[in-house]
């Protein structure tokens, strides 16, 4: 797989030994398939134990070992060192085929970390707005960030041991009291494959002390974060009702994640964890948290700087919210445990939005509707106090009016968070409004807000398809496509993260369904005239790669060469022609590519109809 293309998926945790990709889908055939069977006590109190997580959204990933000290090359030294470009700087070991005892020798007197820098991790966690955290006690290399008394961990023939703290420091230990000084929740990662220890016959049983290890000398832990399983190596394989016996008698309130079986998605455990993408449209009546990087890797790298930015932070929390999960955000500290200062900048950027915004985000459930009739996302609040919808406004809609076309409750009142004026508008046979400003009234607000308080539960129509917005656009995103996949690709056309990739074969093509209730213009004297509409295409292009493409709306055609841009994730928008709409009703537009360069046709995230004749669409 070319890992330009589309999404980047190497997992943090693809077995070694087969340097194959994880399976998305669900665990198979092994005896041990869930801690819920046969254990009534796990159903019982589910809820009460993931009732925080549901609530806190928002926590820090932290990725930290001796390949810290590396940074992506090998030797690790920036300057005369080999650079190693595959994404994940943690892998170093593997990328560089590096044996031990040569890697944990070279490694381990780089490893220095500063005093207090865990202290200085969660009061940037806390700033940041974050719940929670979950730091990699034993990555695959197989360096142990606790004081492990496990024989092969205290003294060993091929590393020597395989603790790294500091003499006199428990690096876990260190972290977990700075994270609960701070109120926050810790929780500890644990690979469960590892690069070094050397006999598979007893390794069951050092995992086992390990974890035993965790669960009994720290104190509450509010989260077992297992990594890596695939088929035939998953449940049993682990002992794994062993392990969460264990957890359970001494961390009665812990959750945990669903990696000690095959599949991302898999349903065992408290919550399932999609890796740097997001579910399209959620998954009612379960929880997931998305475990995502502020650039591309997990662990450290000098040479990774693809730092996403504030907006960009903002805009996928909020879109994990509006579909109930969690977004847990990694930060890869150095060998001293210094956090980048991209990092730093973004996270306190992303908590200062959360100061106005957060009632937005945090305790409040997924959107009732799938597609909003507005660029945006929809989150929902429901308590003592009623029921509060809140629009999250990935783009301000256009003349200031906001649609919430479909919403049959009645709304009581609206509010701008971080304030501004807004006007209510409603009547018995028109979709309730707000009005807003014609522009922001803060510009530097990625995500602004509207809050609407309901007379009860929200209640829509059952159209299951995007709308048409109140200024006439209509906002086409790469989730709401139907993927018509040829079914002689080897490798078709799919979705990834927020844009469909892999889009290498003539006979894949994608529909957009859409509603669209008023596409005429209105003139001056009053007439209704066929509403004219810009198409305006998202997309990313890697080098010598494009194509030609067909857009396909009734009986109106548009063609379209595609020219690289500066990589695969360089998203932007450009206007491929006009069309026109006289009709209302369910409408299809049709993508499909008449020729590909290179290796890939696009990454398409979206396409819109801009209106461009006076009051089409209004």
């Amino acid at each position: 797989m070319n890992l330009r293309f589309a999404r980047h998926l190497l997992p943090c945790c693809i077995l070694a030994a087969a340097g194959a990709l994880p399976a998305t889908g669900q665990s198979t055939g092994d005896p041990e398939m869930t801690p819920f069977a046969g254990n009534t006590d796990w159903q019982k109190d589910h809820e009460q134990r993931v009732k925080w997580f549901r609530e806190a959204r928002f926590g820090m990933f932290i990725h930290w070992g001796l390949y810290s000290a590396a940074g992506g090359f090998w030797p690790p030294d920036p300057q005369s060192g080999r650079r190693y470009d595959q994404q994940y700087a943690e892998w170093i070991r593997t990328w560089a085929s590096v044996p031990e005892p040569e890697y944990g020798r070279t490694l381990k007197p780089l490893f220095q970390p500063d005093p207090g820098c865990t202290e200085a991790w969660a009061k940037l966690a806390k700033e940041a707005g974050m719940r929670y955290a979950v730091l990699t006690t034993k990555h695959h290399e197989g360096y142990t960030l606790f004081n492990s008394t496990a024989d092969y961990s205290v003294n060993n023939p091929v590393t020597g041991s395989t603790n790294i703290s500091p003499a006199g420091r428990d690096l876990f230990g260190e972290y977990v009291e700075s994270f609960r000084k701070q109120g926050l929740v810790p929780g500890a990662y644990y690979s469960l494959i590892d690069w070094q220890y050397p006999d598979p016959s007893r390794y069951r049983s050092y995992l086992h002390h390990h974890l035993t290890e965790l669960a009994t000398h720290y104190g509450p832990i509010g989260i077992l974060w297992a990594d890596y399983s695939s088929a035939g190596n998953e449940g049993s394989h682990w002992g794994t009702r062993t392990i969460l016996d264990t957890w359970r008698a001494n961390q009665p309130t812990a959750i945990f994640n669903n990696r000690f079986w095959n599949g991302m998605e898999n349903p065992n455990a408290d919550f399932f964890t999609p890796e740097k993408y997001v579910p399209p449209a959620g998954y009612p009546g379960r929880i997931f948290e998305v475990c995502h990087t502020l650039n591309e890797s997990f662990g450290f790298s000098y040479h990774d700087k693809k730092w996403k930015s504030p907006a960009e932070v903002i805009k996928l929390l909020s879109d994990i919210a509006s579909k109930g999960g969690n977004l847990l955000l990694n930060v890869g500290p150095d060998a001293h445990g210094r956090i980048p200062e991209e990092s730093v900048q973004t996270l306190r950027a992303v908590g200062k939005w959360l100061e106005v915004h957060g009632e937005a985000i945090y305790g409040t459930t997924g959107s009732p509707l799938r597609y909003p009739p507005f660029a945006g996302r929809i989150t929902l609040s429901s308590d003592k106090d009623g029921h509060t919808l809140y629009c999250h406004l990935h783009e301000w809609p256009g003349g200031g009016l906001l649609s919430l076309d479909g919403l049959e409750t009645a709304c009581t009142s609206a509010r701008l968070l971080g304030g501004g004026p807004v006007e209510l508008q409603t009547s018995p046979n028109a979709a309730t409004a707000v009005r807003l400003p014609a522009q922001p009234p803060d510009p530097s607000d990625p995500v602004p807000v509207v809050a609407l308080k309901l007379a009860g539960p929200p209640v829509f129509d059952t159209a299951p398809y995007p709308r048409q917005a109140a200024d006439g656009s209509v906002t086409l995103l790469a989730s709401q496509a139907v993927i018509a996949a040829s079914p002689t690709s080897p490798q078709p056309a799919r979705l990834e993260e927020s844009h469909i990739g892999f889009w290498s074969d003539l006979g894949d093509s994608v529909w957009f369904p859409f509603v669209v209730k008023k596409p005429f213009a209105v003139t001056e004297s009053g007439e209704k005239v066929p509403g004219r509409y810009d198409v305006m295409i998202e997309d990313a292009i890697g080098p010598d790669s494009g194509g030609e493409i067909e857009v396909r709306l009734l009986d109106q055609i548009l063609r379209h060469r595609l020219q690289p841009t500066a990589h695969w994730r360089d998203f932007r928008t450009t206007k491929i022609g006009t069309v026109t709409l006289s009709q209302a009703g369910l409408l299809t537009l049709h993508v499909r590519p008449l020729s590909i360069t290179g290796i890939g046709l696009m990454n398409l995230r979206s396409i819109k109809l801009v209106p461009v004749s006076a009051g089409a669409g209004s």
